[in-house]
């Protein structure tokens, strides 16, 4: 590769970089309007532990909010509610411990 060619490169990632901070600072602003602060934090925590989920949850409020479905904040138990159908209707893992006595 020539000197031309890695700059355009660096270029390309540097507004890859920059348009997905954008996008990142749109989401948290969005969430910041429409959730309660715990309720906030709790979405932060998800998006830590699961990108996937987060991105999800994200999309859901949203559209809730387009559709006209959200008036007021909402709390940290509706955010449950949301996080727990966004994952389905499987059971949560179960931990058993047997013992030898």
């Amino acid at each position: 590769m020539n000197e031309n060619e890695l700059a355009e490169l660096k270029r390309k990632r540097i507004a890859e970089l920059q348009q997905a901070q954008e996008m990142e600072s749109q989401k948290k602003s969005l969430l910041k309007n429409l959730l309660e602060p715990a309720a906030y934090e709790r979405v932060m925590n998800v998006r830590l532990a699961s990108p996937e989920l987060y991105d999800q949850l994200v999309g859901m409020v949203a559209y809730l909010y387009k559709a006209g479905q959200i008036r007021g904040k909402l709390g940290e138990g509706q955010v449950l509610q949301i996080l727990s159908k966004l994952r389905g209707s499987g059971r949560e893992p179960t931990i058993t411990v047997k013992r030898k006595d």
